[in-house]
């Protein structure tokens, strides 16, 4: 069958109020390859599309505009686009699809396709290319993407001609979806595009619900082995990562707990794994995270991973990670992933996650509960002496921030979805910011991107246009993402922004003092006037807050509020603690204050 019709393709883009076209509307006629690769990706399942035009993307613009299943959003700059198509993905668990042209627009893709692939995000890029006929010809905003992109992603693909599109584009979803989630990148040439379509194609696509297993999943041998290992603890720790969060399995978490009542840390990215007020949750372990939730990762006898990688922000030092643990328990849905840290202390449980966790549950079903009460006791003892909390000054400080928006965000009805940009605001909402059973929490962590957070929250709101979602960023990163202002205009969202304003790069500041003998290079900014610039983007509801009794109030307002708004936070600058070194392990662990530990 023919895979579009003309009727299909009779939609025009709006134009922005106020403005009179030039010219009257033509819709678009025939079938080029063009409106053949629109039409594929609505089989796919696609909705959505960020996007921003450029001179070999225009044919392709043009039918995805006139494409009746589709909607297409326009951003300012083309990581803009990437980062919304990346925080549509993650709140939707669905493949987010951006669509740039090429040169310097696919090599502004790079940054997101690298994030996507370290924090598993199933992703499309779509780039323009020159035509087929002139490649390797140096031509105009000419760029050989596929092989800079080729280690940014899972697959890359380049396409001249209609004929390949049907079976590239099942690939390409499919890729992005299976195993361990990823970007995928297209480079579609304009004669491509631009090239009648004589075949008759089949326009079905692969959509499928949930991770695609592509490694044999672990056997019941395993699934006993971790029972085993589970019944002999006395000091055992759950550490939930962002599988848990890919693999929707937090309602086996939750089960798992009934059963045995294990503490439970968690990255920065698996912060939604379970709602923070949960009595088994201690907190964000690594890097900046707590005391105490370190301390159980450095004490216990047996570490359960739910989907989290290991990496060098939770272990330190890898060969002085976690001394007293008799093995590392690593549930992945990738073999390939558990073999890359500490593969020789480790027992694989390969597998999507709602499965092999699922399984465990069950075993776990048929003996007592376990609720390891000496073994909580002992860290009730530490926390007593290392609270997970802050240093009040009486000055607005960025945790006092979080405090208060937790108040706001609990008052709330709807879903909540908080994105963050990158830096010491980040951290701390890793630290004090809480989760709610159903709510989100997205952020750059693997490659920790400035820039991202805006535009992901961009995605998200596009996404679920009901829930409330709030963009809190530092200036810092801020100054990296703020054309997108302008986009939540255009696209009239009721996104809320709220930038933590404390005078430059907060941690990279931290480290100059910390390790570079206090010369701060480079950190310090000061002029900006954030509330003008939101203002000149066509943000109404812009607020400046530098007192601690304003901030309550200004915060209900912009959750109660249907439009936009902005916020800006001033606050001091302070060091985010606690911190382990770079490389070094919990007993370097540098704290606000420093009790003598037992």
């Amino acid at each position: 069958m023919v895979a579009s019709t003309s009727s299909s393709r009779l939609r025009a883009t709006p134009l922005p109020e106020g403005t009179t076209p030039l010219h009257a509307w033509v819709p678009r006629q025939g079938m080029l390859g063009a409106d053949l690769f629109a039409d594929l990706l609505c089989a796919e399942g696609v909705t959505d599309v960020m996007a921003l035009t450029g001179g070999c993307i225009m044919e392709q613009m043009d039918a995805l505009g006139a494409n009746r299943g589709l909607k297409l959003h326009i951003f300012q700059t083309e990581a803009g686009a990437g980062w919304a198509a990346i925080g549509y993905a993650r709140a939707t668990g669905r493949v987010g699809v951006c669509v740039v042209t090429s040169g310097p627009a696919a090599t502004n893709m790079i940054t997101p396709l690298a994030d996507a692939l370290r924090d598993n995000v199933p992703l499309i890029v779509i780039t323009g290319q020159v035509s087929s006929t002139v490649r390797n010809t140096d031509a105009f905003q000419e760029t050989n993407i596929t092989d800079i992109a080729r280690p940014t992603a899972k697959q890359v693909f380049y396409i001249t001609h209609p004929d390949q599109m049907a079976e590239t584009i099942r690939q390409a979803f499919f890729t992005a979806r299976s195993g361990r989630p990823g970007p995928v990148l297209i480079d579609l040439t304009r004669d491509a595009q631009q090239s009648a379509v004589t075949a008759l194609m089949d326009p079905s696509g692969s959509v499928v619900d949930g991770p695609v297993e592509l490694d044999p999943p672990s056997g019941p041998a395993v699934i006993a082995e971790v029972v085993h290992l589970l019944r002999e603890a006395r000091r055992p720790v759950v550490l939930a990562g962002y599988g848990m969060i890919l693999s929707r399995a937090q309602a086996h978490l939750r089960a798992l707990l009934e059963h045995c009542s294990l503490p439970v840390v968690h990255s920065l990215p698996g912060k939604a794994a379970l709602a923070s007020h949960h009595p088994c949750n201690y907190g964000m372990v690594g890097m900046h995270g707590f005391y105490t939730a370190n301390w159980i990762l450095h004490h216990a006898d047996l570490i359960i991973s739910l989907g989290s990688r290991y990496d060098d922000r939770i272990t330190g030092h890898p060969e002085r990670f976690a001394p007293r643990a008799r093995r590392l328990i690593h549930f992945d849905i990738s073999a390939e992933q558990v073999s890359r840290i500490l593969p020789e202390r480790k027992l694989a449980v390969i597998g999507d996650l709602r499965n092999t966790l699922g399984r465990v549950v069950a075993e776990l079903a048929t003996e007592a509960p376990r609720a390891f009460d000496e073994w909580h006791g002992e860290i009730a003892a530490i926390e007593d002496q290392y609270p997970s909390t802050y240093v009040a000054t009486g000055a607005l400080q960025a945790q006092l921030f979080f405090d208060t928006l937790n108040r706001v965000l609990a008052r709330s009805t709807r879903p909540v979805i908080v994105t963050t940009e990158i830096g010491n605001h980040q951290m701390w909402a890793g630290q004090f910011l809480h989760m709610k059973r159903g709510w989100q929490f997205l952020t750059s962590s693997g490659q920790g991107a400035m820039g991202s957070g805006l535009p992901m929250a961009i995605g998200a709101q596009i996404a679920h246009p009901d829930a409330l979602v709030f963009a809190i960023t530092g200036d810092g990163s801020l100054r990296f993402g703020e054309a997108e202002l302008e986009t939540i205009r255009d696209l009239r969202l009721p996104l809320k922004v709220a930038v933590l304003n404390n005078g430059g790069y907060g941690i990279v500041r931290m480290w100059n003092h910390r390790f570079y003998g206090g010369r701060e290079t480079g950190v310090l900014k000061h002029t900006k006037d954030w509330c003008m610039l939101a203002s000149a983007n066509g943000i109404r509801d812009v607020a400046r807050v530098e007192a601690c009794g304003e901030l309550e109030p200004v915060l209900d307002r912009m959750a109660a509020t249907s439009g936009p708004c902005f916020l800006e936070v001033v606050t001091p600058y302070e060091e985010c603690l606690p911190l382990v070194p770079p490389g070094q392990s919990f007993e370097e662990t540098i704290v606000a204050t420093a009790p003598t530990a037992p």
